[in-house]
């Protein structure tokens, strides 16, 4: 796979871990990156089928890329997706969001309308579709990276406050990267009674306070590398 760096609308951050094993975050637009958006939504749909909830990806649904600004791809060394998320459009309304279907019926989902509806001012993103390949040794590594885009999220979206629904042990480990499960809104059982479904904030003016002095330290200039602008001369080959 070759990616044309010449039209992402960003940079690219380039990371080698302790073991000396290296990774590449991307961060795209799909409209202009098609190849590599339809690459991770079927690794994402080969990673959520694993779980057995391919259901709730909805791929007929996101495929088109409308309704998603920006999204963001985790490569290996040899430049295998191994994980990503992306970045649905800011919202004018809570009726935009898609966790109104997964509270559908539910108690909370008043709360949820409100907890959006409170934030609509300082602006609000939500994160779909997030995903690590759990087999590869860069599993860990992936994980911890996903919980730090919070902050090159809202800088790069505009807006102070970014949400994202999954299973609540899935978000526990988004915590390092200042993310907190909004408890006035409870649990919903969506895709399926197997799952108790939170909700999550990223606040982006709680963010330093809410992390490990290192962990913003990292978030700050992983941030800032992803706002570089791209040379057009550069290119990421496989």
């Amino acid at each position: 796979m070759t990616i044309a760096l010449s039209s992402i609308p960003t940079g690219v951050l380039r990371v080698r871990n302790e073991s000396d094993r290296g990774y590449t975050v991307i961060a795209a637009d799909p409209r202009a990156q098609r190849k590599l958006w339809r690459d991770y939504l079927f690794g994402a749909e080969s990673a959520y089928d694993r779980h057995g909830c391919a259901a709730a990806l909805e791929l007929d649904a996101v495929i088109g890329g409308e309704g998603t600004a920006l999204f963001y791809v985790v490569l290996d060394d040899e430049n295998r997706i191994v994980g990503g998320l992306r970045v649905q459009h800011r919202f004018d309304a809570a009726a935009q969001s898609h966790a109104l279907e997964e509270w559908a019926g539910q108690p909370g989902q008043v709360d949820l309308v409100n907890a959006i509806e409170s934030r609509l001012t300082g602006g609000v993103v939500e994160v779909k579709t997030a995903w690590v390949d759990e087999r590869s040794p860069l599993a860990a590594d992936v994980a911890g990276q996903l919980s730090r885009l919070g902050l090159v999220i809202m800088e790069m979206s505009g807006v102070d406050h970014m949400m994202a629904t999954a299973a609540d042990h899935v978000l526990r480990r988004w915590e390092s990267g200042g993310g907190r499960v909004d408890e006035s809104v409870s649990a919903t059982p969506f895709p399926d009674d197997r799952y108790r479904t939170r909700l999550m904030w990223w606040e982006r003016a709680e963010l330093q306070e809410r992390t490990s002095p290192e962990t913003w330290r990292r978030m700050r200039y992983e941030a800032d590398m992803l706002q570089t602008l791209v040379p057009q001369s550069s290119g990421v080959r496989g």
